[in-house]
C-alpha cells in the first residue's frame, strides 16, 4: 500500500507507524487537518526518508513535526525536515511516567507475595498481606489518572494504598507533578522557568531513589529540547492517533 498526496503538506505535520495485520506502516499525516500526505509500508528510517524526501520543495512548508521518541522517526525528521522544530508527543512523554509509577506498584505487590508463608494454613500475618495485595490489585487505573478523576470509593481505596505504601504515594506525586508541568497552560511562561522546573522534578525523582523513575528521567533528559518546543508549537499526535483509530474501523 502506497499513498502520497502532496496536498496535504502543512505547516504542522505528524509521523507514526501504524501495524495493520502483520506489517508495519508509517504515516505522515496533516497536525491541523488529519489527513494522510504519506503512508508507506515500512518503518526503516532509510526507506521511510526516501518517501518524505520526495515531497521536495513542499517541504518547507513544514514549521513543525510530532512523533513518538522512535529513532528511527527523529533521525528521518532531522534529516528530511531540518528547518522544522520536532515535538516529542507529550502523551508518549506521560505514558512513560506513568509507566514507573506502575511499575513501582508492581515492585511492592512482589515483595508483599513474597512475604507469604508457605503453608497451607494462613496466618494472621498472611490475611493481612493478603488484604493489602487485594486493595493493590483495584488501584492500576486510579494511578494513571488525576485525584480529581477519582469516584468517593476511589477516593477511599487510594487513601488506604498510600497508608499501606508510603513509596506509592511518592511515586504518584511524581507523575502528578510532572503532569502539572506539562500542562498547555504553561507555554506563557519563559522557556528558562520552563527548564529550571522540570530540572527542579529531575532532582526530586532522583531524591526518591527510586529504580523505576531512572530510566523515565534519562529518557527526558535526551529528548529534553524537543519535548519543551511542545509549550512553543502546542502540538501533539492527536490527530494522528485518531486517524489509526479510523484505519483501523
Amino acid at each position: 500500500m502506497y499513498v502520497f498526496n502532496p496536498e496535504n503538506i502543512g505547516s504542522k505535520m505528524s509521523i507514526d507507524d501504524k501495524a495493520i495485520g502483520h506489517e508495519g506502516f508509517s504515516i505522515l499525516s496533516n497536525g491541523e487537518t488529519g489527513k494522510i500526505a504519506m503512508m508507506i509500508e515500512s518503518c526503516k528510517s532509510v526507506e521511510v526518508s526516501q518517501a518524505i524526501s520526495l515531497f521536495g520543495n513542499e517541504l518547507k512548508k513544514v514549521e513543525s513535526i510530532s512523533c513518538d521518541m522512535s529513532a528511527c522517526y527523529i533521525n528521518v525528521c532531522s534529516q528530511e525536515l531540518p528547518r522544522a522544530k520536532i515535538v516529542i508527543d507529550k502523551f508518549h512523554v506521560i505514558q512513560y511516567v506513568y509507566d514507573a509509577v506502575l511499575d513501582v506498584r508492581t515492585r511492592i505487590k512482589k515483595e508483599l507475595s513474597g512475604q507469604l508463608s508457605k503453608g497451607k494454613e494462613k496466618t494472621e500475618q498472611d490475611m493481612e498481606i493478603l488484604r493489602k495485595l487485594d486493595v493493590l490489585k483495584h488501584c492500576r487505573y486510579r494511578l494513571t489518572q488525576s485525584p480529581d478523576k477519582w469516584s468517593e470509593a476511589g477516593i477511599e481505596v487510594m487513601s488506604q494504598v498510600f497508608e499501606n505504601h508510603n513509596e506509592l504515594s511518592i511515586a504518584y506525586n511524581l507523575t502528578q507533578k510532572f503532569k502539572k508541568w506539562y500542562n498547555i497552560s504553561n507555554h506563557i511562561k519563559p522557556k528558562t522557568t520552563i527548564i529550571q522546573e522540570l530540572h527542579e522534578w529531575y532532582l526530586e525523582a532522583k531524591k526518591s531513589e527510586f529504580d523505576e523513575f531512572k530510566s523515565v528521567v534519562k529518557m527526558i533528559r535526551k529528548h529534553e529540547n524537543e519535548i519543551i518546543n511542545f509549550f512553543e508549537c502546542k502540538q501533539t499526535n492527536a490527530k494522528a492517533e485518531r486517524l489509526n483509530g479510523k484505519i483501523n474501523r
